[in-house]
């Protein structure tokens, strides 16, 4: 299943408030987790993002019982040498779960955004529905994009950049706590 959303965050204080915020992908690739607006008020503009997308405006109806939210926010770039041009092929799944015991434990569904305000060429999501030895899903990576699809049954990821730099932040919907959580490899906020 992937399903994409073009102008979806309609709400244009939420949308600016991401926009205008000079910290909102200052920590690419640090993972955080928070266990939903049943059990806390969002924190910050990210917990905000998530209720957003998740509670108050899903196009997708879930039945699944949901424990909460892994984020965390990417980055690509063709021309900044601190950051990769692409993003590899692979599922998300508990990665330090699956380094200490061997077995896999993977999130419900997932979600990627892409905010406005950015330039670049290249960093199309591709996700591979028929397997790797077939071509991908190519789905372009336009501002104010939200796209949705299960992270944990299909490998994926990101085109190289070749010019400019493209920002998203990932959302996965977890069904049980993750292992990392409950052992402090991910941060709760």
């Amino acid at each position: 299943m992937i399903a994409v959303f073009d102008d979806y965050i309609k709400d244009k204080t939420l949308l600016t408030e991401i926009t205008n915020d000079t910290l909102f992908f200052s920590t690419p690739g640090i993972y955080k987790y928070w266990t939903g607006w049943w059990n806390s008020k969002p924190k910050n503009l990210k917990h905000r993002l998530i209720q957003y997308i998740w509670r108050d405006n899903m196009p997708v109806f879930f039945e699944e019982q949901v424990h909460g939210f892994e984020y965390w926010t990417g980055i690509q770039s063709a021309e900044d040498p601190n950051y990769y041009s692409h993003l590899e092929l692979h599922y998300d799944d508990d990665v330090n779960y699956r380094k200490q015991t061997g077995k896999k434990m993977f999130p419900l569904y997932g979600c990627v955004y892409y905010p406005p305000g950015l330039t670049f060429t290249g960093g199309d999501l591709l996700i591979y529905t028929e397997g790797e030895e077939n071509s991908p899903e190519v789905i372009k990576t336009l501002p104010n994009r939200l796209v949705i699809f299960e992270p944990g049954k299909v490998v994926h990821g990101v085109s190289e950049v070749t010019s400019g730099t493209r920002k998203a932040i990932a959302i996965n919907m977890w069904g049980q706590e993750p292992w990392s959580l409950k052992n402090g490899y991910i941060i709760e906020e």
